[in-house]
Parts: C-alpha cells; structure tokens; sequence
C-alpha cells in the first residue's frame, strides 16, 4: 500500500509539481494515513535514491535533482509542526544532540530527517546546517554545551574533511560524544580510522542508541 503512495508522489515530482507534491504529502500526515517516519522511510527518501534523469544535459538533470531536493526540504520543513505536535507525548531523555553536516557536505536531507527523528526519541536535537567548517562547529559545541555532535556524511570524498572534523572535537571536547551517519559509512573500512562513538546507519539503531543512553 505504502508504494502505491509513493508512486502517486514520484507523479508530481517528476512533472516538478512543487505545490502539488507538498499538499499530497501533508495530506498523507494529516488524514494520518501514514505516519512521520513511514513518509519520510518510505516516500521521500526513496524519491532521492530513485532519481533518473532523461536529459542528455547534464547541466539540466543537476538543476532538475536539486530542484526535487528543494521540494523535499519544503515538506520537511512543513512536518516540522507535526513533529512538535507528537514530541508533546514523548518522555524527553535529557541527552542534546547538534546535527549537521561536515564542511564541503551539502547533501543535508538526511540529516534534517534524522533530527526530526531524534527529536521523535526524546533527544533535544538541532539541526545546524550543511557545509558547516570545523571553527564554526567549534563554536556551537561551546555554545550549544552538547553531549552529542551528529555528523551526517552522504559523499565518501567528504570522509578526509569529516576525520579532520572528529579529531578536533575530540582534541578539545573529549567529553562529547560523536555520532556518524549518512551513505558514506556504509563500508566499515572506509571510516575505521575515525573518531566516533557510536555509527547510527538507520532508524533501528537511532532507536536502539535512544534506549542505551535513556538507561545510563
């Protein structure tokens, strides 16, 4: 059934239906036909993964994913509300995490999801942004006061920036704890050489991570 939802989504993407794709999603969330996580698990992310561009320009296919990621971010912004809504009824665990991605990362769907589902766990999440330089993450684990920084990573190339990243966070806040995840670290080998405390590669682990902090 979820797929017959996601197909109807793909319908306005592909016509680059903004206020069409938006509404039909709100909607799904609204009539609670399906649930926050089921959406963006299900019909968002996918429509990412999913993209294929019939130009031969190559020039108009990047305009085209960066137009379809645009959208998604709408309605993820407009979910926003929802996830407040539901935070109301869930027992806050007291543990702040400061989502973001690397400098030079700008992929930050992901990341923004991944916040609206800690914030679902009971984690005092932020979002701070993509492309974020090590001097101004830094700065916002000074100000912030976190226990957690979530890296998200989509692009392997990024991993040289995110290791040199993780070093300084734990050269100067060795008591904050560093979380990894995102397409790049689906291959152990690539990121064993970094700094981190725990790898969360789906929504089971964010789940099962929830629970191992709540009891500590």
């Amino acid at each position: 059934m979820i797929h017959d939802y996601f197909k109807a989504f793909m319908t306005f993407l592909k016509r680059e239906d903004k206020p069409g794709a938006v509404m039909y999603a709100l909607k799904l969330i609204e009539e609670n036909t399906l649930t926050i996580e089921e959406l963006y698990l299900n019909v968002l992310a996918p429509s990412l993964i999913h993209f294929e561009c019939e130009e031969k320009d190559e020039d108009v296919c990047i305009w085209k994913e960066h137009f379809r990621t645009s959208i998604i971010r709408t309605i993820l912004e407009s979910c926003y509300v929802h996830v407040l809504t539901l935070v109301k009824n869930v027992k806050p665990n007291h543990i702040k995490v400061m989502m973001l991605t690397p400098a030079f990362e700008y992929h930050e769907i992901g990341a923004i999801m991944n916040t609206h589902f800690m914030l679902l766990e009971g984690f005092d999440a932020h979002y701070i942004g993509a492309n974020t330089p090590k001097s101004e993450i830094l700065s916002a684990i000074r100000t912030y006061h976190p226990d957690y920084v979530a890296l998200s990573v989509t692009n392997p190339y990024n991993l040289v920036v995110t290791k040199q990243t993780t070093d300084e966070i734990k050269r100067f806040f060795p008591e904050v704890g560093i979380l990894l995840g995102g397409q790049a670290f689906k291959d152990p080998a690539l990121f064993e050489h970094l700094s981190y405390t725990y790898i969360l590669k789906d929504l089971n682990d964010l789940k099962a991570f929830g629970k191992k902090v709540s009891h500590v």
